[in-house]
């Protein structure tokens, strides 16, 4: 890499980001898996329930778009037909629930699998009697040769019963 942007910019334009989120992001709880070896509980797919995965609960902040333009999709590289993903932006940092860092504020990386749960009043009428979305793609906002902000896919999470 060649570090064209300096590192101090990079992590100013983060901190922005997160100042942007606490202002206009909606209060959620997030888990991402912490066990990376994924072999049973993807053969299961979307049909995965919570004890195929170990995962570490957060306070977060999201900012979520739920029905994003066409064009926006297209410039990042998704190419959709039918049913139009619902976006997501996360913060660089959540406070811990669970785990040795319970209760402080740390950095964290959205995985896939990760899902969220945000309060049914700021769900629109579409999506009514869900309360989990599930991470389901990754893309990358970037400059030159730092990720600036990952912004999320995500669609209503799927539990078998």
């Amino acid at each position: 890499m060649s570090k064209l942007v300096p590192q101090r910019t990079i992590d100013a334009i983060r901190n922005n980001v997160d100042v942007a989120l606490d202002i206009v992001g909606i209060d959620c709880t997030l888990w991402i898996p912490t066990n990376t070896s994924f072999d049973e509980a993807d053969k299961l797919d979307v049909w995965s329930v919570p004890t195929d995965y170990i995962y570490v609960s957060y306070t977060a902040k999201v900012f979520v778009e739920w029905s994003p333009n066409v064009n926006q999709l297209r410039k990042l590289g998704l190419y959709t037909e039918g049913k139009i993903p619902i976006l997501v932006r996360f913060g660089n940092t959540a406070i811990a629930l669970t785990g040795s860092q319970a209760g402080q504020s740390v950095a964290v990386d959205v995985l896939i699998h990760s899902y969220f749960r945000v309060l049914p009043e700021f769900i629109p009428s579409n999506y009514m009697g869900i309360e989990d979305f599930e991470i389901v793609n990754v893309a990358t906002g970037g400059i030159h040769d730092s990720v600036l902000v990952k912004m999320y896919s995500a669609s209503p999470r799927r539990i078998k019963k």
